[in-house]
């Protein structure tokens, strides 16, 4: 057993990493005592792929760990763990040979965790079992059906612990490795940047990139900050077009300002970032901004590498899209894009970002044609900013599948002569729009609530005045409304009039004191816990779905009504989306920080079990069938009722409601 110096160290190092984070000292201590450390050199193997398994888990403490996984050909790198980063765990939880092979691929030092302790963390702790639920493999938290033996027996005699049960999960999918909770590998950006002064010609700087065979070079100032970014298509597409002077100074053609970023992202903030700004080259940067000096440089090549599917070139092709039936073609292969990430264990936050990029560039698209077709009919555009407001899920930023839209447009207040006009306009706008996003695939929404119906396609007053009535006069019609358009979000146009709409609904609830929020909260606790008194589903009772089990209204509604409550009672409105919402409210009510960690965890098992059955049965994903379910899956599912429950329980003690 280590010395007491030792395990202090060790326990110092584990407490910065999640799941060891979530433990009180006395329990993470304990984990410390039984830590083996090891020492592999560089190109020594941990473990091998197939092998019988050792009896640990294993936390990378200093150095670099690849898991490989060998093909007939080829052997191809599935996994690159970091500092902190957990690896080993699929087998320990199994008790089956490894899926891949773990080579040091440099000097690294590891703490192993005795798997009978790592498995005592599952059984005592939710928490932590929920932190592995929340990015497990093929995004199904699932146990064999074949599985035996002594872990068989601790599913068996799993015992309810603050209302929820123990849950242990396995992989589904064979083919993947179990990876961190950040699931995304660290982008490692070339060091060795070429780098200029604006003064230099663009002649000098030509050559020299011919010389060393790379593609870009950074312009940097007299203390090393990135200024601007030229690329070796800049001298095709400036200076060859443009008939520009060899001798004239690099600053006449470069792109500028440079889009940068912090050091040690991952592959997903890369991608995030690549997309949101619709760049080739993210330059990395001491504290990720231009205002400090140069590290390194990635390209959409270099993360096309490391990732193997980019959502930047869908979004680059729709972009270039010029037909409605090209959009639709490209959006329809964003599916396979998520089906491919819940299959690489990617963490749903992460999945619902790229999404919102993508469908984003959808909307934005939509609307170009649009006004495209606007113009090509004659009609004339009135001199009034436009925003296209998403709403619902689209509007938080989490839809994963192709639901009905919901959407609006607002626009600025129109003079008396343009009135008449300017509705006409929008409301054409707002029925092309519709049509082209229908096209893509994404329904109609069955109540109307759509830019295409007059009643939300209006002017920024007659906006005004909606909120207004629906807090001022909270009917159960206003607080259905309030759960759809509360949640607006602007994706295309003059965003400053979403913005405005925002702080006006922080204003009017501030007016009324507190008198719509006790409506919405009674409103947010409409739904109950989703287990019956007997602890079994309760599924639909007639209709279509009867015997179903409704995964939209029994467990995520009650997570996303109570993070918009929270939210709107601290003031918070430039925030939609549900897991933004419950990391935000951590700092904002810290006392409950425990409780929201656990409802963002608990809120993207639902989210990935809806797109899952979604994908499976070809539909929302919505209702889900109990009786598909086996043994630990409905266990898991519980546990993360129990945390609605929590969630409901404490909004009812905040705001004062008697019942529901």
């Amino acid at each position: 057993m280590p010395s007491n110096h030792i395990s202090t160290r060790i326990y110092d190092f584990l407490k910065k990493f999640p799941p060891f984070s979530y433990l009180q000292k006395a329990a993470l201590m304990k984990v410390s005592e039984s830590v083996e450390v090891q020492y592999f050199g560089k190109k020594e193997t941990i473990f091998e792929e197939d092998a019988e398994i050792n009896p640990f888990a294993y936390v990378l403490h200093k150095g670099r760990i690849d898991i490989v996984k060998a093909f007939e050909d080829s052997t191809q790198l599935i996994d690159m763990c970091d500092e902190g980063d957990i690896f080993g765990v699929r087998a320990v939880l199994s008790d089956k040979p490894y899926l891949g092979t773990a080579i040091a691929e440099e000097d690294s030092l590891l703490y192993a965790i005795p798997s009978a302790v790592f498995l005592s963390l599952l059984e005592e702790y939710p928490r932590v079992a929920l932190f592995f639920a929340s990015g497990f493999a093929s995004g199904m938290p699932v146990v064999r059906e074949e599985a035996e033996g002594e872990f068989q027996d601790m599913v068996e005699e799993a015992k309810t612990k603050k209302g929820r049960k123990e849950m242990y999960f396995f992989e589904r999918d064979t083919s993947v490795q179990f990876m961190s909770q950040e699931d995304i590998l660290i982008v490692n950006p070339i060091e060795d940047v070429a780098t200029c002064r604006p003064t230099a010609s663009i002649q000098e700087v030509a050559q020299k990139m011919a010389e060393r065979r790379i593609g870009s070079t950074i312009v940097t100032n007299d203390q090393n900050h990135p200024v601007g970014i030229v690329t070796d298509t800049d001298f095709t597409r400036k200076v060859t077009a443009r008939n520009i002077d060899h001798q004239a100074p690099i600053a006449k053609i470069m792109s500028s300002p440079v889009h940068t970023i912090l050091p040690h992202s991952t592959v997903s903030e890369y991608i995030i970032q690549m997309m949101k700004h619709k760049v080739r080259h993210l330059v990395v940067t001491e504290d990720g901004s231009s205002e400090s000096p140069i590290l390194g440089i990635a390209s959409e090549h270099d993360i096309l590498l490391l990732h193997g599917n980019d959502p930047a070139i869908l979004v680059k092709r729709m972009l270039k899209a010029r037909s409605i039936d090209k959009l639709a073609q490209i959006r329809n292969r964003a599916e396979q894009l998520i089906i491919n990430y819940l299959k690489q264990e990617v963490s749903i936050e992460f999945v619902t970002d790229i999404m919102t990029e993508i469908n984003d560039v959808m909307i934005h698209q939509a609307i170009e044609f649009s006004l495209q077709r606007l113009e090509n009919e004659g009609v004339e555009r009135p001199p009034l900013q436009f925003c296209w407001l998403s709403l619902g899920s689209e509007g938080r930023g989490e839809q994963l599948l192709r639901t009905d839209q919901d959407n609006a447009i607002v626009y600025e207040n129109p003079s008396e002569e343009w009135a008449e006009r300017a509705a006409a306009y929008f409301l054409k706008l707002g029925a092309y729009t519709v049509e082209i996003i229908h096209a893509c695939g994404f329904a109609l929404c069955k109540g109307g609530i759509m830019a295409s119906n007059p009643k939300w396609n209006q002017p920024l007053k007659i906006w005004k005045d909606y909120f207004a009535d629906w807090i001022g006069v909270p009917e159960p019609m206003a607080l259905m409304h309030s759960s759809i358009f509360f949640d607006l979000r602007g994706t295309h146009g003059e965003i400053a009039l979403a913005e405005d709409l925002q702080g006006f609904i922080i204003e009017k609830i501030e007016e009324g004191r507190g008198g719509f929020l006790n409506f919405l909260a009674m409103n947010t606790l409409k739904n109950p816990p989703p287990l019956s008194f007997f602890k079994n589903f309760i599924v639909e009772k007639s209709g279509d779905n009867k015997d179903l089990f409704d995964i939209k209204l029994r467990s995520m509604m009650p997570l996303t009504d109570a993070a918009r409550l929270l939210t709107l009672a601290e003031n918070q409105v430039n925030v939609n989306n549900t897991f933004k919402r419950f990391e935000g409210l951590k700092s904002l009510i810290p006392e409950r920080a425990e409780l929201f960690d656990e409802a963002a965890m608990a809120y993207e098992l639902f989210v990935r079990y809806r797109a899952l059955n979604g994908f499976k049965n070809h539909d929302s994903g919505r209702f889900i069938q109990p009786d598909d379910l086996n043994k630990i899956e409905r266990q898991m599912l519980r546990a993360a009722f129990g945390v609605v429950e929590s969630v409901q329980l404490y909004v009812k003690n905040r705001f004062g409601v008697l019942y529901y």
